[in-house]
C-alpha cells in the first residue's frame, strides 16, 4: 500500500481484490479471433496450439519419473486441469482416454475446443509419439496410446 493513503481506501482495495476474479483476455481474444476467422488462420492457429501442447509435453517428461508411463502423465495432467476423463486398457495392451470436448471444464480449460483438440494431440504426442486424438461424436475425444515395446 501507498504511504500517505487512507486506511478506508485500502481497505476498499483489499475488498475488491478479493471479490473480483482473476481477469484472463487471451480467453475471450481467442474466440473472437477463431469465431471471424478464414480457414487458414484457424489452421494456423492450431498449428500453433499443437506445437505449444508439443513443448509443454516434452518439458513435463524432463521432470516426471522414468517409471511413469504416457498414459498415466496424461491421465493425472487432464485431471489436475480439472478434466474428467475416463481411462481404459485395449485389447492390445494400450491404453484410451476418452474426454468430452463439450464439458465445462474443457472450455474452462481452453478458450475454444480448436485450440484444445491440437493441443491435447500435441502433448499426447510429446508423451509417445505414436499417441493418436480421435475426435468422436458429440465433441468426444480420444486419445489412444498403443501399446509400447521393451
Amino acid at each position: 500500500m501507498r504511504t500517505g493513503t487512507s486506511f478506508a481506501r485500502d481497505w476498499q482495495l483489499i475488498k475488491v481484490a478479493r471479490s473480483l476474479q482473476r481477469h484472463d483476455v487471451t480467453g475471450s481474444l481467442v474466440q473472437k479471433l477463431l469465431a471471424d476467422a478464414p480457414a487458414g488462420l484457424t489452421e494456423r492457429i492450431a498449428a500453433i496450439a499443437r506445437r505449444l501442447g508439443e513443448e509443454n509435453g516434452t518439458e513435463l517428461l524432463t521432470h516426471a519419473e522414468e517409471q511413469l508411463n504416457p498414459p498415466t502423465l496424461m491421465e493425472g495432467l487432464l485431471l489436475t486441469w480439472g478434466i474428467p476423463c475416463e481411462s481404459s486398457d485395449a485389447a492390445d495392451g494400450g491404453v484410451a482416454i476418452a474426454i468430452d470436448g463439450a464439458a465445462t471444464a474443457v472450455r474452462e480449460a481452453f478458450a475454444d475446443v480448436r485450440v484444445a483438440e491440437p493441443y491435447l494431440e500435441g502433448y499426447a504426442r510429446a508423451l509417445q509419439r505414436d499417441a493418436v486424438l480421435e475426435h468422436g461424436g458429440g465433441g468426444r475425444m480420444t486419445i489412444r496410446f498403443p501399446p509400447r515395446n521393451g
